[in-house]
């Protein structure tokens, strides 16, 4: 991320909290001048305690602090890939091939799998999870037209309240830890043109009636979580009581990361579940979804 557009994060991180520039110096007992400098690009260095003042004022997560460190470091992320060297007989890191391993992985896994960029564009999901979402013909037909068509935000937060007819109990929780996961992981590419692009979509209350309270109330809570796993307990109007962990494999690539989610079961009428969709599906998988990696903006 270069300087303009780590100024852009920093402004948008401040709009974020309902922060003037001003009310941001005061927070972070960083001058006023300086905030100004680094939102318009023109700062080119910061101390780790200037970056430290900041996220406290900002209030970011951990996952989020360290996404911002990284940001602020002005590595582009295809530098954060190994670098291909003849000497080691280093290849360079090709992302589709990381996505087709990944692919191969879900389509064997008798779990809730699926593959999702740092923009929450689901890529790939396997025939389990496609059960367990309960994802419709008309939310796939209709994915390409729509912004954010593709992504778990249209899923749990859009107007077809896909998700959110489902769960009638502790959607709150499942609903803030989703939103966490979406917020954390798209820190670094918020300053990205289509990440722009999707929350001018986000953001608009006909279509997605349900995003605003939620990305505002995960951004407001004081406490962390003291272990980076979401655990979900929750009631399913056609799947009944509900416990199961998120684990998520993390690949990166020079287009940013990848996020394999496969669901755990935590007790036996879950487990009795997973084993049931996985005996009513075929082995395989739904790819490509979103685009990726390039991303287009109409």
């Amino acid at each position: 991320m270069d300087r303009i557009e780590f100024g852009i994060l920093v402004s948008l991180l401040r709009q974020d909290r309902n922060l003037t520039q001003f009310e941001l110096a005061e927070h972070s007992q960083v001058e006023n001048a300086v905030i100004s400098q680094i939102e318009r690009g023109v700062k080119k260095h910061f101390n780790s305690k200037l970056l430290m003042n900041l996220a406290n004022a900002l209030h970011l997560t951990t996952i989020e602090r360290r996404e911002f460190f990284l940001a602020a470091s002005g590595v582009k992320q295809e530098h954060i890939v190994r670098q291909p060297n003849a000497a080691l007989v280093t290849d360079s890191i090709d992302s589709e091939k990381v996505l087709g391993k990944m692919i191969n992985i879900i389509k064997k896994l008798r779990l809730p799998a699926f593959i999702m960029d740092v923009y929450s564009d689901v890529l790939a999901l396997n025939m389990v999870a496609l059960a367990f979402f309960q994802v419709t013909p008309a939310i796939l037909e209709t994915a390409p037209t729509l912004p954010g068509g593709y992504t778990t935000v249209r899923m749990m937060f859009g107007k077809e309240l896909a998700l959110r007819s489902k769960v009638t109990e502790n959607w709150d929780q499942y609903a803030v830890g989703s939103m966490r996961f979406i917020r954390e992981n798209s820190l670094r590419y918020r300053a990205k043109p289509y990440f722009q692009y999707l929350m001018k979509s986000f953001k608009n209350p006909t279509e997605y009636p349900l995003f605003d309270r939620y990305w505002n109330m995960v951004s407001s809570f004081e406490q962390d979580r003291e272990a980076n796993v979401d655990v979900f307990t929750y009631t399913h109007a056609d799947f009944g009581p509900l416990n199961y962990a998120t684990a998520t494999t993390v690949s990166i690539t020079p287009n940013g990361e990848l996020f394999l989610n496969q669901y755990l079961p935590l007790d036996e009428h879950t487990r009795s579940l997973f084993d049931t969709l996985a005996a009513q599906t075929s082995e395989g998988v739904i790819a490509p979804l979103a685009p990726w990696p390039e991303k287009h903006i109409p």
